[in-house]
């Protein structure tokens, strides 16, 4: 098949063009629901023909997974990032804060689209829910990595995580109205911290930071 745009091609090495699709797809995704996107679309927006992407990315629920995934690292970056800000002694509650900030705050810069797929899994296709799985998985050990919770039970972190994504979703419902913010924050927070108070999670000499 012919091309019909007539816009030159850029000789790029594989490590930018596949970023660029990635960055396009971000676009694309974050712009309008999973199933309106077409991989032509995202070839079109990066330059690139659309065999070319399916070679990079093979399909479009795999183009999707690593927009998510991109998303994750994004987030993780963040709050690594300020948890170190904040220094070794500081309490497990204020790690914990800063790491739901950091979440609301790349919320808070996405759009009502891409933050609802961020915490939702309800519009991915069915292929997707092995990775969801994953993700799941990576957040735990993430937090876990970020955030000394020994005596922490598994199921009270994946219960915080799920109430954290619930309360989110709300809250992108309603506009992420910036005076909700802290009562949702605080609200996360305490949805860990209330369910072991066996453990002295306020207490900073209990609080360690991991490299």
């Amino acid at each position: 098949m012919s091309r019909t745009d007539r816009s030159p091609r850029r000789r790029l090495d594989p490590t930018t063009r596949q970023a660029d699709m990635l960055s396009a797809a971000a676009e694309a995704f974050a712009s309008q629901p999973y199933e309106h996107v077409s991989m032509a679309e995202v070839a079109a927006q990066a330059n690139a023909s659309e065999a070319l992407l399916y070679r990079y990315f093979g399909s479009k629920p795999r183009l999707y997974a690593e927009v998510l995934r991109a998303a994750a690292a994004e987030i993780v970056a963040r709050q690594k990032a300020s948890v170190r800000a904040l220094g070794r002694a500081a309490a497990i509650r204020d790690k914990l804060t800063v790491v739901v900030n950091g979440y609301l705050d790349y919320l808070a810069g996405a759009t009502p689209q891409w933050s609802s797929a961020i915490v939702s899994a309800r519009a991915d296709p069915a292929e997707l829910a092995d990775l969801r799985d994953q993700l799941r998985e990576e957040r735990l050990a993430e937090l876990r990595e970020l955030i000394d919770l020994s005596g922490v039970s598994d199921y009270a972190i994946y219960g915080f995580l799920g109430f954290l994504d619930a309360a989110c979703l709300v809250w992108i419902e309603r506009g992420q109205r910036v005076t909700d913010r802290p009562q949702l924050g605080t609200a996360a927070v305490n949805a860990l911290l209330a369910s072991t108070p066996e453990v002295h999670l306020d207490s900073g000499r209990h609080s360690k930071f991991r490299r």
